[in-house]
């Protein structure tokens, strides 16, 4: 097939939100398939030349990057409040957002490709509402498919008064995929179809598994990894990591360590630094996945701060690390149900409290033996290899139609 994906967020971006598209179109020209993903270009970056397809190797994807501009978005922001809130809506339903900069060079972008290149399939991933119109439009102007795929909480990133018009705008899918019963449950009520569940895949790395004479002694680490979300969980899970360090040894908490990982670095330092006064604590930033996968697979324990409006991903990554999980301050029926799976342990506690009782627990088994990661055979479906032949399967259900 001649897969068009689209997403603007490049894949070279330190950012969740770059992965999904990068990875599903990189696991697809493995897999055989002319790969086209259409993205944003990074500053400083020149867009590639369409002619240069000719000549590709197609198995790598070949990356269209259109430009972009930040001048509307600063333009508005000089408005009063009640003006951008117009302006944005009126984008919204216009462009798809503030970014009609790169929604103008996306379409045009696509119309150059026709001479080399001419679709089967089209799907974007949802996050960024312009991808979606860009689809909905190129698939006009070609004639082709388009799948419409749902990685974000339709109900976060689209204000309640549009909500029901802009699905009805971006209506002409051939088909719906989301990356969690959670956000299909969304497309339940907004698009109004059963969305094929493709969950975002775990990289091959997590899977690995270092031998123990690799791995020498190892402090007790506790990583919390992701987006913060909400400053006051926050700080009651690192006061529960307090309370619990307070209870041990001085030698004992010499052998603690904190870490996060993530993009939020400056929220998590201000919050540790007043709430972290008997432990060390680092911020490692945004990590690629090797490291990530590294980090993560030598600590006693992972965490993150749960978010009641969406699927977290790393919980497939995290529980392939093979060591006990830990969400503050709840997670969902669906996220229960893959640890299980998984034969993983996910740990919900719900104040500091019930963070400081479980820190005391796997830490005294931590203290009889240091436990090695579970092996992570339960969760392989999950790789992205294997959720790529399900998306495979989508699209050649339309194309061969």
């Amino acid at each position: 097939m001649n897969i068009l994906m689209i997403n603007p967020v490049h894949p070279a971006t330190p950012h969740i939100s770059a992965v999904r598209a990068w990875r599903f179109a990189s696991e697809l020209a493995v897999l055989g398939h002319k790969v086209i993903l259409l993205t944003a270009a990074q500053q400083g970056q020149h867009p590639a030349s369409s002619e240069l397809i000719a000549d590709h190797d197609w198995k790598q994807v070949f990356i269209v990057a259109c430009a972009t501009s930040n001048k509307e978005a600063e333009e508005a922001g000089a408005l009063p409040k009640y003006l951008r809130m117009l302006l944005t809506a009126w984008k919204m339903l216009k462009y798809g957002g503030r970014n009609r900069i790169w929604a103008d060079n996306a379409m045009r972008a696509a119309h150059n490709l026709n001479k080399n290149f001419s679709p089967d399939v089209i799907w974007c991933t949802f996050g960024m509402l312009e991808a979606v119109f860009a689809a909905k439009n190129i698939a006009a102007s070609t004639g082709c498919p388009w799948v419409l795929d749902i990685k974000d909480n339709w109900e976060l990133y689209i204000p309640r008064g549009l909500r029901r018009l802009i699905a009805w705008r971006t209506r002409g899918w051939a088909a719906v995929t989301a990356n969690a019963r959670f956000t299909a449950g969304k497309a339940r009520l907004w698009q109004k179809t059963e969305a094929r569940v493709i969950y975002s895949g775990v990289d091959e790395v997590f899977f690995q598994r270092k031998p123990t004479s690799d791995l020498g002694p190892t402090p007790f680490y506790v990583n919390l990894v992701g987006g913060i979300y909400f400053a006051d969980r926050l700080e009651d899970f690192l006061q529960g990591i307090e309370a619990w360090s307070k209870s041990l040894s001085h030698e004992q908490r010499t052998q603690i360590k904190i870490r996060y990982l993530g993009s939020n670095g400056q929220i998590f330092n201000a919050a540790a630094s007043r709430c972290l006064t008997a432990i060390e604590f680092e911020t490692m930033g945004y990590v690629d996945v090797n490291r990530m996968a590294g980090l993560c697979q030598n600590a006693a324990i992972n965490a993150y701060i749960a978010h009641p409006g969406t699927f977290h991903h790393k919980l497939l990554e995290l529980l392939a690390c093979g060591r006990p999980l830990m969400a503050y301050p709840a997670e969902t029926e669906e996220s229960r149900d893959l640890a299980r799976q998984a034969a993983g342990v996910i740990l919900e506690t719900a104040n500091a409290a019930q963070v400081t009782t479980a820190l005391t627990k796997l830490h005294r088994a931590w203290l009889d033996v240091s436990a090695q990661p579970a092996s992570p055979e339960p969760i392989r479906r999950y790789s992205w290899a294997i959720q790529a032949k399900l998306l495979e399967q989508v699209m050649s259900d339309f194309v061969s139609t």
